[in-house]
């Protein structure tokens, strides 16, 4: 039987859901059962984790950083994205974020998620703290169906 080959946008779509599923999930389990002092402990761990990998691959200044999530953004998971600035300070425009719409995707189909929820834990629960950890300020400005993150040093 012949397999299909599936789209880029189908893949993508795809790994999204599964993706979204593989986080909440878990991150679901922990606030039940150990509390939301064990999910900051889980976010503080995976932040320094992901931003010793972004050091170790070069990753040292606002612009890098913004074009490292600009580069997973569009091509792993289908976003619509902008990286402007320099290595002092640079705009990360999520002008259409693939994880937002696919989260909001399946709260449509009873997932227990919103819009504000979704976004605060993606800035709040990860990137503000990866551009911490390398020393980075990180502000947002929310949009329908994105953000824009401006990273400084």
């Amino acid at each position: 039987m012949e397999i299909p080959t599936l789209s880029e946008e189908e893949k993508q779509k795809i790994f999204m859901e599964m993706w979204l599923g593989a986080m909440m999930g878990p991150m679901g389990f922990i606030m039940r059962k150990l509390g939301p002092e064990a999910l900051e402990e889980l976010n503080d761990e995976s932040a320094k984790n992901c931003a010793a990998d972004m050091k170790g691959r070069g990753v040292d200044d606002p612009l890098k950083f913004a074009m490292n999530y600009a580069v997973v953004n569009k091509n792993v998971f289908g976003s619509d994205v902008e990286v402007t600035g320099n290595p002092e300070k640079a705009i990360l425009d999520m002008k259409r974020c693939s994880n937002l719409a696919a989260a909001l995707q399946l709260a449509e189909k009873g997932m227990p998620v919103t819009k504000a929820q979704h976004c605060s834990g993606c800035i709040d629960g990860y990137f503000r703290r990866v551009a911490k950890n390398l020393g980075f300020t990180l502000d947002v400005e929310f949009t329908d169906k994105g953000c824009r993150m401006t990273i400084g040093k």
